[in-house]
């Protein structure tokens, strides 16, 4: 299940970091100007607030902790409270004289990047209000006791400017940079969300449709079946020829029973079962069962130098992997070529490969492959439900699917799963 943070909550939890720095900067900063440069600072009221930004950090991260929704509101408080200490600092340290103003623009610019207009307007507004006051309300910097031999006041205060934008510089593009790159993971990890949904609702579509299927036919199979073997019961003296029809004609409605359930087990309930613990060696022989002579006789299994363990829905994945190597028979035909079928992969992923050597898939048609209802099979042997069904499946277990082509010289799919997975759910 993807998070659904916000981008207020993104910018909080980074609020938070930046604060912890900014509580250790200022008591810093505040005894390297007493001690280092001899500045009469009113040290007892400047660490006041310090520690106010200290416990109130504290409390607003006890607090994201518990309540991962943060609303645009909350953000905007706490840019706002932080203002008013950072307007007190900068009142009892000089005011308007005090270089470090410069930090107003951090606030500012947070507020631009994860705030609505209305809220970066009002920031931008009390910062401007702040620094104003300070013309007003402020404690004078005292004369420097101890300046560095060859130092004048107008060269601390140059340095401290310069010092001041660098901070400033810094900070914007470490706060702008961090947000951004979490609000771009976010974003990415929506519309994964939104893919995984669009896939989820499709297979169930085809889930509803399997299940009408197997119950409008059910019925009238059924009733077949029952004719064909009173017809045996009937013609057991006539020609050999008339019973043999209708055996015939039982196992066809057999067949398209078996063909109903493999349908409605790939739209869902194969998806819906409980992972079991089984090896790559397990899978491969499972899937050989599954196969008819025919097609065994064109295939090439390779498991690997040893079996891997692995945890996942079997009976799914024994079906994904029989769907693609009917695609890859199916794909070279007219070459009757061998397809193969391998297991690779360590102690975190699993890999089954099947590739063939057949016609291969046309560039341009390759990112749609997996579509529902797409193939590149002609009309009346395909109706692109495999592949869709088969990265389904991956996406759920917390895999993937990938197809590697080219025209003229074949395919390859690769499967790629985790070694242990938890139970997957889908609806239908």
């Amino acid at each position: 299940m993807v998070a659904r943070l916000s981008s207020s909550a993104i910018a909080l939890g980074w609020l938070v970091r930046l604060r912890w720095h900014a509580a250790l900067g200022q008591a810093l900063t505040v005894a390297v100007a007493t001690r280092g440069f001899g500045l009469r600072l009113p040290v007892l009221p400047l660490l006041a607030l310090v520690a106010t930004t200290a416990v109130s950090n504290l409390v607003l991260a006890l607090w994201l902790r518990r309540a991962p929704t943060v609303r645009p509101a909350l953000l905007g408080g706490v840019l706002s409270f932080d203002l008013l200490l950072l307007t007190g600092l900068l009142a009892l340290s000089g005011g308007p004289a005090n270089p470090f103003g410069m930090l107003y623009l951090v606030h500012v610019t947070l507020a631009a990047l994860v705030l609505g207009p209305r809220w970066t307007v009002l920031i931008g507004l009390l910062a401007v209000l702040g620094h104003a006051s300070l013309f007003a309300f402020y404690v004078p910097l005292p004369e420097v006791t101890g300046v560095p031999a060859g130092g004048t006041v107008a060269s601390l205060h140059v340095l401290g400017t310069w010092l001041a934008f660098v901070l400033t510089a810094l900070v914007i593009v470490f706060v702008v940079a961090r947000v951004a790159a979490a609000l771009k993971d976010r974003q990415e990890a929506v519309v994964r969300s939104q893919q995984f949904a669009a896939r989820a609702e499709k297979l169930a579509s085809l889930s509803t449709l399997a299940a009408g299927a197997a119950h409008e036919l059910g019925t009238p199979l059924g009733t077949i079946a029952i004719a064909a073997n009173e017809l045996e019961s009937l013609i057991l003296e006539e020609p050999h020829e008339a019973l043999e029809d209708a055996r015939l004609i039982r196992d066809e409605v057999e067949r398209c029973r078996d063909i109903l359930e493999r349908m409605s087990a790939r739209a869902g309930r194969s998806l819906g079962e409980v992972p079991e613990r089984t090896t790559t060696g397990a899978v491969l022989a499972r899937l050989k069962e599954q196969l008819g002579a025919a097609e065994l006789a064109r295939l090439h299994f390779d498991a690997g130098p040893e079996e891997l363990p692995l945890v996942c829905p079997v009976r799914g994945l024994v079906q994904v992997l029989a769907n693609l190597v009917r695609n890859g028979l199916h794909a070279s035909d007219e070459t009757q070529g061998i397809v193969t079928v391998s297991a690779r992969g360590d102690a975190e992923r699993l890999r089954f490969m099947v590739e063939d050597h057949g016609t291969g898939v046309p560039r341009a048609l390759l990112p749609r492959l997996g579509e529902p209802f797409f193939t590149t099979k002609p009309a009346g042997q395909g109706m692109g439900l495999g592949l869709f069904l088969s990265q389904t499946y991956a996406e759920l277990c917390g895999g993937r699917l990938e197809l590697a082509s080219e025209e003229g010289r074949g395919t390859r799919v690769t499967l790629e799963l985790p070694c242990r997975t938890e139970a997957v759910h889908v609806a239908g």
